[in-house]
C-alpha cells in the first residue's frame, strides 16, 4: 500500500510539473499592435490594417459592410428562407479557441438584442492548428469526420455558413524568426481561406483573433515556441498580414465577382496585451487570475475565458460589420422587408400587425404625427426607420392615448421610404410613409 501510495504522489508530482506555468514571466515588453500604430517593431509597422490604423481602409469597410447585408437566413441546402432558415456563425480553431467560444455562446444566449435567425456553432476541434486545416490531402478527416458531424450534430449544415471567427496557430512552424515566422502564418491564413470558401459554399465573412499573451507557457510543452513569447505576439503580425494581402488585391483572397476565391476577411477582437501592463484599452493577463494551473500556461481559468469572449460579445455588438448581421434590427422582421418573400403565416406566427398606426400628413417633409388607433397601457417604443435598416429616430411612449398624434421630426433625413415601428406589449406594429 505503502509503495502504491508512493507511486501516485510520484505521478501526480510529474503531471503537476508538466503543467507548470511560468508566472514570472509576466511581461515583455512588447507593445500590441494596436497601441503600436504607426511604429514599428524590428522594423515592421503596428496596427491592425495597413498605414498603422486600427480601422479598416474605407473601401474595405464598404465592400464589407455590403457584403453583411446580403446575408439572409438559409435552410439546410442554402436556400433562402425566412420561415425556418438560420444566419449561422461558427467559432474554428484549437481548444483555446473552443473554450472560448462555448462562453461567448453562453453570454449570447443572454442577450436580448441579437439577430432572433443567428445561431452559434462551436466548430472548434482540440490540439489542431492552422497547418491541419489546411491539408485536405492528407488529413481530409479533420473536416469529413470532426467539423461537418459537429455541425450536423447541431441541426446545422456546411451550407449554412455564412459567418466564421477564427483564431489558431501552426504547430509546424517552429523557426521562431522574424518577420519569417509571421510570414508562414500568414502564406497558411491565405489557403486557409480557400478551403474555407470551399468547405462552406455559402461563406460570406471571416473575422481572425490572434493570440492572447504567450509568456506564461510551459517550456515542457513540444510546442512552446509557438505558444510562448515572442511568439503569440508574432501570431498577430501573421493576422495582420494576411488581412493586408486582401486589401491589397491578392487574387488568391479575391471575395466577389464570379471569380471569388475566398470569403472577405477583417480583424475579430484583437486580445494580445503585454502580460500584466495593460493595453491602452486596460486589457492585461494575469498569470495567477487568467491562466489555469494545468492549462500549460496557454489555457485559461474560467475568469480568463470570459475575458475574452467578454471581448467577443463588445466587438459583435459595436464592429461596424458584424453588427449588421449580429445586432437585431428591422431586417430580422418580415414585415419591414421590401420584397420578402415570407408567408403571411410566418408573420401572423411572430404577432406582427400592419393596422393600428397612422401617419399624418403622408407623405411629409420630414415633419408628422403618428396616431395609434387605440389607447395604449403601459410604454411603447417607437423608431422611424430608413430604406438601409438604420434606425434614425426612436422615442419611449407611456400611456399613449389613441387621439393625441405624437411629433416626430426628422426633417434632416433625406428623402425616401421609411417605417415607422411600434413595439407594444410584445407585438410589432408597422407602418410605411414616404419623406419628400
Amino acid at each position: 500500500m505503502k509503495s502504491l501510495y508512493l507511486t501516485l504522489l510520484f505521478l501526480a508530482a510529474i503531471s503537476l510539473a508538466q503543467a507548470q506555468v511560468q508566472c514570472d514571466n509576466d511581461s515583455t515588453g512588447n507593445i500590441p499592435l494596436t497601441d503600436l500604430g504607426a511604429g514599428t517593431y524590428l522594423g515592421e509597422q503596428g496596427g491592425l490594417y495597413p498605414g498603422g490604423q486600427n480601422t479598416m481602409p474605407s473601401s474595405h469597410l464598404k465592400a464589407g459592410r455590403k457584403m453583411a447585408r446580403s446575408i439572409v437566413p438559409l435552410d439546410s441546402l442554402g436556400n433562402e428562407d425566412w420561415v425556418n432558415g438560420k444566419v449561422l456563425f461558427i467559432g474554428m480553431g484549437a481548444s483555446t479557441a473552443g473554450n472560448t467560444w462555448n462562453h461567448f455562446m453562453e453570454i449570447f444566449d443572454t442577450l436580448s438584442n441579437v439577430n432572433p435567425y443567428l445561431t452559434l456553432n462551436n466548430a472548434c476541434l482540440g490540439a489542431k492548428g492552422i497547418e491541419m486545416m489546411i491539408d485536405t490531402t492528407y488529413n481530409n478527416w479533420y473536416w469529413d469526420d470532426e467539423i461537418i458531424p459537429k455541425l450536423a450534430s447541431k441541426n446545422s449544415s456546411q451550407a449554412q455558413v455564412q459567418v466564421v471567427w477564427i483564431k489558431t496557430a501552426s504547430k509546424v512552424d517552429t523557426i521562431m524568426e522574424f518577420p519569417l515566422h509571421p510570414s508562414a502564418i500568414a502564406d497558411k491564413y491565405e489557403i486557409l481561406m480557400g478551403v474555407l470558401q470551399a468547405k462552406f459554399p455559402n461563406l460570406k465573412l471571416v473575422f481572425i483573433t490572434s493570440s492572447v499573451y504567450g509568456g506564461y507557457a510551459d517550456p515542457i510543452k513540444t510546442f512552446y515556441d509557438v505558444v510562448s513569447e515572442p511568439g503569440s505576439y508574432w501570431n498577430g503580425f501573421g493576422v495582420k498580414w494576411a488581412i493586408e494581402r486582401q486589401i491589397l488585391g491578392d487574387p488568391d483572397l479575391k471575395y466577389k465577382g464570379g471569380s471569388k476565391k475566398a470569403p472577405f476577411m477583417g480583424w475579430g477582437p484583437y486580445v494580445w496585451a503585454d502580460g500584466v501592463n495593460p493595453s491602452s484599452k486596460g486589457l492585461y493577463w494575469n498569470c495567477e487570475e487568467d491562466f489555469a494551473d494545468d492549462g500549460g500556461g496557454y489555457h485559461l481559468t474560467n475568469g480568463g475565458k470570459n475575458k475574452e469572449s467578454n471581448l467577443l460579445r463588445d466587438w459583435a455588438l459595436t464592429d461596424p460589420i458584424a453588427k449588421i448581421f449580429f445586432v437585431d434590427g428591422p431586417k430580422w422582421n418580415p414585415v419591414l422587408r421590401e420584397g420578402s418573400n415570407a408567408s403571411q403565416s410566418s408573420i401572423a406566427n411572430n404577432n406582427i400587425l400592419q393596422q393600428g398606426l397612422e401617419i399624418y400628413p403622408s407623405p411629409n417633409h420630414g415633419n408628422f404625427y403618428l396616431q395609434f388607433a387605440l389607447p395604449v397601457d403601459g410604454y411603447s417604443q417607437l423608431s422611424i426607420v430608413n430604406n438601409l435598416n438604420q434606425t434614425v429616430w426612436e422615442k419611449r411612449i407611456d400611456n399613449a392615448i389613441a387621439s393625441n398624434g405624437i411629433a416626430i421630426d426628422i426633417s434632416g433625413m433625406p428623402t425616401g421610404l421609411y417605417v415607422a415601428v411600434v413595439t407594444i406589449n410584445g407585438q410589432l406594429f408597422s407602418t410605411k410613409f414616404l419623406l419628400n
